[in-house]
């Protein structure tokens, strides 16, 4: 775990309200990457649980896009191979270059942990859209205009978390929309 936190201390200090605030688990992003990157076939164990917009932190979702990409091709994903996709990335010359693909890859602590990761980064990701969409809720309710009727927001505020909870249900089969709502508020013990 001590490559963990010499690679976390490489990640340049954002200090905004949002990343403080947000929940994320840098780690977990790093891991799982790692772990892609050093064994294609985890894709396909992950790959029904998480979606690039699911990191919270825009290089790894440029990472994770490149090597989806890469992967649906049958080509390799690795350190190497996703070089020269973002060698001119400025997100990832902030945290070391190149180099930094190959020391997540080098830290990735193994591949059965991997789905556990994909699962807290998609948790995460539902807690923040969770966050914004109160936070949108608070806004519109805040703004009195001719054209907002409280009853619609109602309406729209109450559909917006059933479609939220319907994502990444799609290993678990029919899931109702309260049970989903449930999933995706409550988290699991």
């Amino acid at each position: 775990m001590t490559e963990i936190t010499a690679l976390r201390t490489m990640i340049p200090a954002q200090a905004t309200p949002e990343s403080e605030v947000l929940p994320h688990n840098i780690e977990a992003e790093q891991q799982l990457l790692g772990a892609i990157l050093t064994n294609n076939d985890i894709f396909d164990r992950v790959s029904s649980l998480v979606k690039a917009e699911h990191f919270f932190d825009p290089v790894h979702q440029r990472i994770f896009e490149i090597a989806v990409a890469r992967i649906q091709r049958n080509a390799l994903a690795s350190p190497v191979t996703l070089k020269s996709y973002l060698e001119d990335d400025e997100g990832l010359k902030g945290l070391g270059g190149p180099a930094y693909l190959a020391r997540i890859a080098g830290a990735a602590i193994s591949a059965y942990a991997a789905r556990d990761y994909a699962q807290m980064i998609y948790e995460l990701a539902v807690r923040r859209e969770l966050m914004r969409l109160g936070q949108d809720i608070t806004d519109r309710a805040r703004r009195v205009a001719v054209d907002s009727d409280p009853k619609e927001q109602i309406i729209e505020a109450a559909h917006r978390p059933y479609t939220l909870a319907e994502q990444g249900t799609a290993e678990k089969g029919f899931v109702s929309s309260l049970k989903a709502t449930q999933n995706a508020a409550v988290p699991a013990e």
